[in-house]
């Protein structure tokens, strides 16, 4: 019996964004594991509080609460180290985490996304059998973001960024098996650790939960609006391809969805910003073909996923589906033109769309099957 401690770098529950999403299916993949005494300590802070309400009392939970605000201690030690790191490693976390491996005596952690490592005890990296689960190359992340940045502070997101590859390499390096939710990002931390391998959300179809057709031909994309991938994207789309698309097809209707979406309601031009949706069975009965468009991100685009789960044909960007070895569901646009044709020709040929929709089906069965990702992740534990 392996004694396990799983650090999150977010609460599973609720699921309000890609990355929560993504921790939330490998939790729910953990509870299948054998011969595991499971400990579950989320990084909480004010954003992602957590709501552990359902969670087995069987399992060991130890919340780590972390105030995240930037005080004069982190700016000093910023000279030296990326200050976003800095929020959570100068917490209180690591002594809660020394204390309780005194009682418990941690055989296995695994740490789910970039900020659960840097919080771990380095003498545990000796010790322990550290397994990290990487959601993204995070410098890259912070690369990208300093594109989006006014010019006075983009030197300042690039700095971060290359703070952020040196302590990332270096943690990457020193764990014992790192788990990777990107094919793309595998072949980068392969290079830092010899022992990566990609490693895919457990997920099931949930193609039966929409059967039936809405009569109106709906396009729809979907994704959080705080993150700045997805305004960039959806902006794109409205100015560049959604008029090449309702010039040929006037009868069709965008639905975008997500928190933040409303900023994009435009009735006058077919467009409806629907913010949050409470149920996303119902509003994927009515998308006829899904859209991601993204010109930039990182990691397993987790709605482009959810979408395949549902049973959508999806046309996207290389940048939306880059995480993914195998683009055999994806209809794949270079122009804007492309991108237009694509959907177009979904809307007007059902046969053809059901013959995509069937091939995601056996695609998500096969690539996405749970008791491939619980044998592989029960090998990198007891290994």
């Amino acid at each position: 019996m392996k004694r396990l401690l799983y650090i999150s770098q977010k609460p599973h529950h609720p699921i309000i964004d890609g990355g929560s999403q993504a921790i939330a299916s490998f939790f729910h993949g953990l509870l299948q594991c054998r011969d595991i005494a499971l400990t579950y300590a989320p990084i909480c802070t004010k954003k992602h509080p957590g709501d552990f309400s359902a969670v087995d009392h069987s399992i060991q939970l130890i919340p780590l609460r972390i105030d995240t605000s930037i005080t004069m201690k982190i700016l000093c030690y910023a000279v030296s180290a990326p200050m976003n790191v800095l929020r959570y490693s100068t917490s209180e976390a690591m002594s809660t985490l020394y204390s309780r491996d005194s009682i418990q005596q941690f055989d296995v952690v695994i740490c789910d996304g970039f900020y659960a490592l840097t919080i771990v005890p380095k003498a545990w990296f000796v010790s322990k059998r550290i397994i990290y689960r990487s959601h993204n190359l995070e410098y890259e992340h912070w690369k990208q973001r300093a594109r989006f940045m006014p010019w006075y502070l983009r030197w300042f997101y690039k700095r971060i960024s290359w703070q952020m590859k040196r302590l990332e390499q270096s943690l990457v390096g020193a764990a014992h098996a790192v788990l990777s939710i990107s094919h793309e990002e595998t072949l980068t931390l392969r290079k830092w650790n010899v022992n990566t391998h990609t490693c895919y959300p457990a997920m099931k179809t949930k193609h039966e939960l929409i059967k039936g057709k809405d009569s109106e031909p709906c396009v729809g994309f979907i994704g959080n609006f705080d993150w700045f991938p997805n305004v960039d994207a959806v902006n794109k789309f409205i100015d560049e391809i959604w008029p090449l698309i309702i010039a040929k097809h006037p009868s069709v209707q965008l639905e975008i969805a997500g928190r933040g979406s409303e900023i994009f309601n435009h009735p006058q031009h077919r467009i409806k910003g629907l913010g949050f949706v409470d149920s996303l069975e119902n509003y994927y009965q009515r998308q006829r073909v899904m859209v991601s468009p993204l010109t930039y991100g990182t990691g397993l685009n987790m709605k482009v996923l959810e979408a395949l789960l549902y049973g959508k044909v999806i046309v996207t960007s290389k940048i939306s589906v880059r995480g993914f070895e195998h683009k055999t569901p994806f209809l794949i646009a270079d122009t804007p033109q492309e991108f237009a044709d694509f959907v177009l020709a979904l809307l007007g040929n059902s046969d053809q769309r059901e013959a995509l929709e069937s091939d995601i089906s056996a695609y998500i069965n096969t690539t996405f099957d749970e008791e491939t990702f619980k044998t592989q992740l029960e090998q990198r534990m007891h290994g």
